[in-house]
């Protein structure tokens, strides 16, 4: 049986204005909401949620941290509007490039200030962005140029703060940018649930499935509840990454599946407890989600955590 919240440290947030540049966007990526972050935060703080002067504000990504996982040659590519245009179906021109890439580079860095706290306190720390877990070192794929979480962790273990860490990804669209990053890496332990399987690959760090069509709250959670089992979480990882993606919502517009608002908080919170209950530092992130609905799921559940 799912079980609400239990009580521990309250979480803090991650966001910067920067969070609402450079998405404009075309076709199917047009469903993006450029100002769901935003929303997210301006809600949080008017229902006396979050207080502005407690929100952690991140610094951009340097291009030393972006090293640690994407290649020179890459990193010269996405300096080229024209390129940045076509591999994210982006309507922009070269006036608003640099916000393009701002937004990429401050919403890494606040997945690194994320890690950074998160380490340091053992207090869950939310990005109001992030999960671009399909960006590979040498190429963007599914609309991420950078990859944030593998970023993060590559950052820390240099910097000896942490060794082994876990990814539970629970976005519609398979991680497959960390788990080929990581297929070779036995301190990264990656678990996605999913509709799509964008790569197959076996390792023994690793779990996949496969989710049925028109997966609705009670399926899903079953799954959840049977396959994030303690086996997993025994992996015993000096931190865990959370991509609390909202494309499962049964109102995503990009996606099919049949979860409700309220299931799929009872999946943020369940994920949520048994991460806290073991005190291991969790760092969320947002991951995907489409239409102008998509703000409520991850407001539902840092709302949920703040009220606690």
């Amino acid at each position: 049986m799912i079980k609400n919240i239990i009580k521990r440290k309250k979480p803090r947030v991650v966001y910067s204005s920067d969070y609402i540049y450079g998405l404009s966007s075309t076709g199917d990526y047009a469903a993006f909401d450029i100002m769901k972050y935003k929303k997210i935060h301006d809600e949080l703080v008017a229902n006396h949620l979050l207080k502005t002067q407690k929100i952690l504000r991140p610094d951009m990504c340097s291009y030393d941290d972006l090293k640690l996982v994407h290649t020179d040659e890459y990193l010269e590519k996405i300096k080229n509007p024209q390129y940045v245009n076509e591999v994210l179906y982006l309507d922009t021109n070269d006036l608003i490039y640099n916000s393009i890439l701002e937004y990429y580079r401050s919403v890494t860095g606040g997945t690194l200030l994320a890690t950074a706290y998160a380490l340091k306190w053992n207090v869950p720390v939310f990005n109001l962005g992030g999960g671009f877990h399909h960006a590979h070192p040498d190429k963007a794929e599914g609309f991420c140029l950078l990859n944030d979480v593998a970023i993060a962790i590559e950052k820390f273990r240099y910097l000896h703060r942490a060794k082994k860490f876990m990814i539970i990804d629970l976005d519609y669209h398979q991680g497959n940018g960390n788990l080929l990053y990581f297929k070779e890496d036995r301190d990264i332990f990656t678990f996605s649930m999913h509709a799509e399987t964008w790569v197959e690959i076996e390792r023994m760090q690793n779990k996949d499935i496969l989710l049925p069509l028109n997966c609705d709250d009670e399926i899903y959670l079953s799954i959840l509840e049977k396959e994030l089992s303690d086996s997993c979480l025994n992996f015993q990882p000096d931190a865990i990454f959370y991509i609390a993606g909202s494309d499962p919502y049964e109102k995503d517009t990009l996606a099919d599946m049949k979860l409700s608002r309220e299931g799929l908080l009872k999946r943020n919170l369940y994920v949520y407890n048994k991460i806290i209950e073991r005190k291991i530092p969790i760092i969320i992130v947002a991951g995907g989600g489409y239409g102008q609905d998509s703000w409520e799921i991850y407001y539902d559940f840092i709302a949920h955590c703040l009220k606690k």
